[in-house]
């Protein structure tokens, strides 16, 4: 069966990306670490196999993605109101290409092992659709073997009902599903002092881009759990 990923990317910082890690970073080290996660995150997903897609955003920032990733990717930009509807666009655009087994991820989870992508395709050979949870309530890895309009249809992305009401949608559809490890994303200065402390502790090491960058940031993120200890 032929099988495809699909990478959402968003340079930042934008009205939607990485503010949560500002003040704590600047700008600039919000980029830079960013443009980290999807570095490892997109070397993962050329290791598996199968065809890559970067859907990026804003629309134009596609020199800047190109020249992050080399030209060994296909990028295509997202369009959607909202991101329900920009993953449907996504996955939908993807599969009218041919493809039998399409997930999506996204590329907050620059520690998430190589293992764990590999195994939603697997399961994909069972079941209609998988699905990844995030440890705030929501998901970082959704896919299926044909298009599903309706799981897309919640109220609210951003919250931390978004994996249930998704649950909810999959299961008014009568669909088998898969679901998949739990990881939690880098959104906030906590999120990144836990991947700093389980990177130091040897429980992370697959991200040597990230790894590398949070070194320089070393002093800063140990000062910090300093404060927060006194």
């Amino acid at each position: 069966m032929a099988s495809a990923l699909i990478l959402f990317a968003v340079i930042p910082p934008t009205e939607k990306s990485k503010t949560r890690l500002m003040p704590f970073l600047s700008a600039e080290e919000c980029r830079s670490l960013y443009n980290c996660f999807v570095r490892d995150v997109c070397q993962k997903a050329r290791s598996i196999g199968g065809d890559v897609y970067v859907f990026f955003s804003p629309r134009d920032k596609r020199a800047e993605f190109k020249e992050l990733l080399g030209d060994d990717v296909i990028l295509l930009p997202q369009h959607g109101d909202d991101l329900g509807e920009k993953m449907k666009n996504a996955i939908g655009a993807v599969h009218r290409m041919g493809y039998d087994k399409v997930v999506l991820m996204g590329t907050d989870i620059p520690h998430i092992h190589t293992e764990t992508i590999r195994n939603a395709f697997d399961n994909l050979d069972q079941k209609d659709i998988v699905i990844h949870p995030a440890l705030d309530g929501g998901y970082y890895l959704i896919g299926m073997k044909q298009e599903h309009d309706s799981i897309w249809n919640i109220k609210r992305y951003g919250t931390n009902t978004v994996m249930y009401d998704t649950l909810q949608h999959i299961k008014a559809e009568n669909l088998s599903i898969s679901v998949g490890q739990m990881y939690y994303d880098i959104d906030g200065k906590e999120d990144l002092k836990q991947l700093w402390n389980d990177i130091r502790r040897g429980a992370v090491c697959n991200c040597p881009e990230t790894m590398a960058f949070l070194e320089t940031l070393q002093h800063k993120l140990e000062s910090q759990s300093k404060e927060k200890r006194k």
